[in-house]
């Protein structure tokens, strides 16, 4: 069997889900791009980075309240769909191709950095930190956030369920394993690049539950990102996106409860 690459890591796999993911999965992070903005609590004016903006929905609220603010991510096509968003709030070139784990901006060039669960799909999740502790300023303020569960959050939970039931002999791929879903290990990987911890919140929300039908139509945009759906022919994913439909028939009403974990961090003056 032919290796397929990892989804995650794969910017074409993001540029086929773009628009997608803008219509549905932007409506779960938003809520915690909001939570994030309000606990950092920024003046107007301030310089913003935001690190694998996807469909920008950080960037987004970031330009609504008077930030100056760019954001960066490897999909050209979710830039296309964050570029529309911002440039409806304020003109210029607001979102840019780029790798995070090597930014192309001058040290010391942003007051504040988010990234919002980017880094840790990252192939090298700590050159992304490190390179957002060197663009920011002295005194900047870096906020991360992770998926507290393993196994993501919203449909990565459903996936998860579905996966043990389907195929029992197949391990069950869990992205955020390998790091940060933790508040110990999300501030240890601030001070590996020199940022000081401030804070780690644990910001709990509801993932809206969408019509039963939805995880038949959009199977590829909630279950994708995975290396057990990349290996699954046809007749599986139906089978899969199927078992996901008679899961969710009994979410509750106000859908799944995913925590995540924001970080907050400090570049030393």
């Amino acid at each position: 069997m032919t290796a397929h690459p990892q989804a995650m890591n794969d910017p074409a796999h993001w540029d086929s889900l773009a628009q997608r993911y803008a219509d549905e999965a932007d409506r779960m992070t938003r809520m915690y791009c909001e939570a994030a903005w309000q606990l950092a609590d920024l003046p107007q004016g301030t310089r913003v980075l935001d690190v694998a903006t996807g469909a920008g929905a950080l960037l987004s609220i970031a330009l609504k309240n008077d930030a100056d603010a760019i954001g960066i991510d490897f999909s050209s096509g979710m830039v296309r769909v964050a570029q529309e968003r911002a440039a409806a709030i304020r003109p210029g070139d607001r979102a840019l191709v780029m790798d995070g784990q090597a930014l192309d901006f001058a040290d010391a060039s942003f007051d504040a950095a988010f990234s919002m669960f980017g880094v840790f799909m990252f192939p090298d999740p700590t050159a992304g930190f490190a390179e957002i502790a060197r663009v920011l300023r002295p005194g900047g303020l870096a906020v991360i956030a992770v998926w507290e569960n393993a196994g993501g959050a919203g449909p990565a939970i459903l996936f998860q369920e579905a996966a043990r039931r389907l195929f029992p002999d197949r391990p069950v791929p869990t992205p955020m394993a390998r790091l940060f879903n933790s508040s110990a290990l999300l501030e240890q990987a601030f001070r590996q690049v020199g940022l000081e911890p401030q804070a780690v919140h644990s910001v709990e929300r509801a993932w809206p539950a969408p019509p039963v039908e939805w995880f038949r139509d959009n199977a590829k945009l909630a279950f994708g990102w995975s290396p057990l759906w990349r290996d699954l022919d046809d007749e599986q994913r139906a089978a899969f996106a199927e078992e996901a439909a008679a899961l969710a028939l009994n979410l509750p009403p106000e859908g799944i409860w995913s925590t995540a974990l924001i970080g907050m961090a400090r570049k030393p003056l």
